[in-house]
């Protein structure tokens, strides 16, 4: 089962139709307040529109901690880790896996299309709140928040002003929420928000679904800018199953344009000769060859995600022409990585082969492998996806040692 939680931000045609009547309905809030509360929330609300309009475009590397439990009378169990590149450029969430061209999508589940799965974290929730008006907000007075005096302000969002959308497999439905927000009673830096649904659809399956999000200044460049810094998501079924997300924040930067999503420390460029664009083509169906990694795969820190490096093991011939040199680097990604009591199902796609004046194109399935030991026992193996190819290994089997073979057929 998929389950999404996406941007609570509205439409623009939706804000303009509600817009009066949500400022009535603020307007009338706030005059109920004393001056010094209303003081308070307008400077909070004013600090976080700064920082949300001066803020560059950026992009950091997100890693997910999905856990599962059957019951609230059970504990969490880890279900896998993810890495993306996640960016908000001009107010919107765009995600990309790490070390790909370029972003693929602003819909996540394009990606990650199993699992509990969540966006919005990275900019969305604050943008509705602070940067609309479809919030009503509660003053609740100076509070000790982690150490420190902070001022706690509750706020609604009713479900016709909401754009914020929750989807489980096919069904979808736009809902409303409330919460509360913490913010520094020093400088009104928001520190947490907290996000909680209301009144969710039957056909959602669902019983509830929350989110906190944490934040802390973050240099980019010459500046420092409050964002995002870890998250946490979940979502409890009508049967008290619950999934749960960690999300946290790193590696942050500003986004420039399209490019290579890599998170390593840029080398001083030297000067070169135009570069002339690779022969593009994709391989014909059918062809059968080996490839090795190039790189030792650490099962037991690695993450859905994760660039997977190898090279090719014989030259590609077609019709008696050599397609591509042995040696070629091939490269991958890993998209599946299930870890169970006796062993670990691992997913892995390959879809690029580069030499010099190439790149080659394939979606292919692994026909064999050397270098996973066999599992014992009954093992259940999960539906792949396309050019993708799937194995298991025993749980003491923590990682593909450099040079592990595996065959595929284009």
């Amino acid at each position: 089962m998929s389950l999404w939680a996406t941007s609570p931000t509205a439409s623009k045609a939706k804000i303009e139709a509600m817009r009066i009547g949500a400022m009535l309905i603020t307007a009338a809030v706030l005059r109920a307040q004393p001056s010094q509360e209303l003081d308070s929330v307008q400077k909070i609300r004013v600090r976080m529109a700064f920082h949300l309009t001066h803020q560059p475009n950026y992009t950091c590397l997100e890693t997910i901690e999905r856990s599962f439990r059957p019951s609230q009378a059970q504990k969490f169990k880890p279900v896998d880790t993810l890495r993306l590149e996640v960016a908000l450029v001009d107010g919107k969430e765009m995600f990309g896996w790490p070390g790909s061209r370029s972003f693929e999508d602003s819909d996540v589940t394009k990606l990650v299309n199993s699992g509990a799965i969540g966006s919005g974290d990275f900019g969305a929730h604050a943008k509705a709140l602070f940067s609309s008006r479809i919030a009503n907000f509660h003053y609740r007075g100076v509070v000790t928040f982690r150490g420190k005096d902070a001022i706690k302000v509750d706020y609604d969002v009713p479900q016709m002003l909401s754009g914020y959308t929750l989807k489980v497999g096919r069904a979808s439905a736009i809902v409303g929420y409330h919460g509360t927000f913490y913010a520094d009673a020093a400088t009104y830096d928001v520190i947490r928000i907290e996000v909680m649904v209301d009144s969710i659809p039957p056909l959602l399956a669902l019983s509830a679904t929350s989110d906190v999000i944490e934040y802390a200044a973050v240099r980019i460049g010459a500046g420092d800018f409050l964002l995002p810094s870890e998250s946490e998501l979940h979502m409890i079924g009508l049967g008290g199953a619950e999934n749960a997300n960690r999300m946290t924040f790193s590696s942050c930067k500003e986004f420039l344009g399209e490019s290579v999503l890599t998170f390593e420390e840029p080398v001083p460029a030297k000067p070169e000769a135009s570069p002339v664009a690779p022969r593009q083509f994709d391989l014909p169906k059918g062809l059968d060859f080996y490839i090795t990694l190039t790189e030792e795969l650490d099962l037991a820190s690695a993450a859905i995600g994760d660039p997977v490096h190898a090279r090719l093991g014989q030259d590609l011939k077609y019709n008696g022409e050599v397609l591509v040199r042995k040696g070629a680097a091939v490269r991958g990604r890993l998209m599946h990585l299930e870890k169970h009591d006796n062993y670990s199902v691992v997913g892995i796609r390959f879809n690029e082969i580069d030499a010099p004046g190439i790149e080659a194109r394939f979606q292919g399935g692994l026909t064999q492998i050397f270098g996973a030991s066999p599992v014992r026992g009954r093992i259940v193996l999960p539906q792949k996806l396309p050019g993708e190819g799937i194995f298991a290994v025993p749980s003491s089997q923590t990682r593909l040692a450099r040079g592990c073979m595996m065959y595929w057929r284009s």
